[in-house]
């Protein structure tokens, strides 16, 4: 299957799946790839393949259904081989259909055969659907416990090995499934982005050659997997996000296209939890990277839309609380009322939440701490002001304090200091406060390959300004100056200028390849953002046009071991302190 939209890969191969085996059918998940299936197929979409109930394979079944066949999609992990065995010795079904999401080892394929006795199992298969497919071009590869891909790698604890095998397999799998053979560099200074790329490398060019090899397939292409560490750039998960997808993860969070609002006041019960998904939902995909002003507009007109269309009325909210007075009194949505309601639910959630925390005022002193000049002494009064503003959350209060103490770590420790200090006054919990000198010793400047603050006539090139959104009062759109690390980081890579020294490659054939890559994977250990997949999209949508730029002819694809936003970030940083790493 050539392409490399990684949602297309993943609805391909379960499609084959589910259309291999004729007849009603059982479909058997494991917790993983229950996920896996969930964030690229609808139930609707499986129902129309026969499948008469989906179950988790780790479930007690009562009833024996022998007249079903039983299809079963799961990683080849050794909790999933035992459960099987454990089914197959006890069949509830008449026959098994078995399609991993990786590689089956022979050991555990033996298992298996051994413990067919009568003979069920009438295919066993390999498809590479290993991770997260989240959007066209960014994955996942989550771990039971995100913050041990940041913390110092131990092999005696064993978290730190089951962590490294877990994103090998998963990233191989990604590979697999573009049928691309890359090479790989890593970040200097990262233990565990080595650590990956040598296993990546050991696994594709020694222990399975065979298997990813592709031929010549995409030669030109001189495709690249790119391994990179949180730790190279902690603010951009930091910061607060004005895009609509980034903003309602960073407020409100996102889990597997989910949106939970079971705590927002006055939220009717049909809106307590809210699909995203840019697959199944039109208005999403268009308006994912909008800004607020824009996409809360957008909402209004929507909603406006679908209401005359029901009753042929007119209506008109001039802000995002008449859209929520209108809500409150509406009964019986239709499919396209209900879709162009929890928009507008989330949009007015959205600004509620911005106007309780005084979001704007916050964010434009972020910005300005994070992207513009240095200025030691205007930057502290600033945060300073915040941190004393009875407004001001104390995530909020945590987060602007990281942020001074990673730009003025080196000059400014006096001022770090007593904002640390006051911070204490303010009875904000001592995780947070080990969380925040964590953050220090993960991500400072020491442990940096580069320093986020010098190119200072780089990223002005990308400074722009959010456009004021008309016609919504109480919505306005504060400066978006902030560009992530990685797009530098590309740039960098693409016209040659990746230092060796700071990037290595692991070497399988000689030296690194004469031509810069037209595909490139980058992994980031510890999280990606969405911040960054928007900054992907841009360059991914550059890449057809004639007026491209350094992008034009490229595509990236973004993966990572979570999807990051400041309250996941800072917990991880707590829970790293909490293990006494780095004390």
């Amino acid at each position: 299957m050539a392409t490399s939209d990684v949602i297309s890969v993943v609805r391909f191969y379960i499609e084959k799946v589910l259309k291999q085996v004729k007849g009603m059918k059982v479909l058997l998940l494991d917790p993983e790839t229950t996920k896996i299936v969930s964030l690229v197929y609808g139930q609707t979409e499986i129902l129309k393949h026969e499948v008469f109930l989906v179950e988790r394979l780790d479930s007690e079944r009562k009833d024996q259904l022998l007249h079903l066949k039983a299809v079963c999609f799961l990683r080849p992990t050794r909790e999933n081989i035992a459960l099987l065995r454990q089914e197959l010795r006890e069949p509830h079904y008449g026959e098994y259909s078995l399609f991993f999401t990786n590689r089956l080892e022979d050991m555990r394929l033996q298992d298996l055969a051994e413990m067919d006795i009568r003979e069920l199992v009438s295919e066993v298969h390999e498809f590479f659907g290993d991770f997260s497919a989240l959007d066209p071009f960014h994955f996942c590869i989550p771990l039971p416990k995100p913050h041990v891909a940041l913390q110092p790698f131990n092999f005696q604890f064993g978290e730190s090995s089951e962590a490294l095998s877990r994103l090998t397999e998963g990233i191989a799998s990604v590979i697999l499934s573009l049928r691309r053979r890359f090479n790989i560099r890593y970040q200097r200074g990262s233990e565990m982005c080595q650590k990956l790329a040598q296993a990546l490398h050991h696994l594709t060019m020694e222990e399975e050659r065979a298997l990813f090899d592709f031929g010549s397939r995409a030669a030109d292409e001189n495709p690249l997997v790119l391994i990179l560490d949180r730790k190279d750039d902690p603010v951009t998960p930091m910061l607060l996000q004005w895009t609509y997808q980034a903003m309602v993860h960073e407020l409100l969070g996102i889990s597997n296209n989910l949106v939970s609002l079971k705590d927002a006041p006055g939220v009717k019960a049909d809106f307590k939890e809210i699909v995203l998904s840019a697959r199944q939902d039109e208005f999403f995909q268009k308006h994912m990277s909008s800004n607020f002003g824009d996409f809360a507009l957008a909402a209004s007109e929507l909603l406006v839309e679908v209401a005359q269309q029901k009753k042929g009325q007119t209506k008109h909210f001039s802000s995002l609380q008449d859209m929520r007075n209108f809500l409150d009194n509406a009964r019986d949505f239709s499919a396209a009322e209900f879709n162009a309601s929890k928009h507008a639910v989330l949009a007015s959630e959205l600004q509620r939440l911005e106007a309780q925390r005084s979001l704007m005022q916050v964010s434009a002193v972020e910005q300005e701490v994070s992207c513009s000049n240095s200025n030691l002494q205007s930057h502290y009064d600033a945060v300073s002001q915040l941190v004393n503003n009875p407004d001001i959350s104390d995530s909020d209060r945590v987060r602007l304090v990281g942020l001074f103490a990673l730009r003025y770590e080196r000059e400014g420790g006096r001022h770090v200091e007593s904002l640390a200090q006051r911070l204490r006054a303010l009875g904000v919990p001592q995780a947070s406060m080990n969380g925040l000198e964590c953050l220090l010793n993960f991500a400072g400047t020491s442990h940096r390959v580069g320093d986020l603050y010098s190119d200072r006539t780089f990223r002005s090139r990308f400074v722009t300004m959010a456009k004021h959104a008309a016609g919504l009062r109480g919505v306005e759109n504060v400066y978006t100056q902030h560009v992530p690390l990685l797009v530098n980081t590309l740039e960098s890579l693409i016209k040659g200028r990746l230092k060796e020294a700071d990037f290595p490659h692991v070497r399988s054939m000689g030296g690194a390849p004469a031509k810069p890559p037209k595909l490139v994977i980058v992994f980031m250990v510890g999280g990606s953002t969405y911040e960054e997949a928007r900054s992907i999209a841009e360059l991914n949508s550059q890449s057809d046009r004639a007026d491209g730029g350094w992008a034009q002819g490229l595509k990236f694809i973004l993966g990572g071991t979570s999807v990051q936003n400041s309250r996941t970030f800072l917990n991880d940083m707590a829970e790293m302190a909490a293990n006494a790493k780095f004390h």
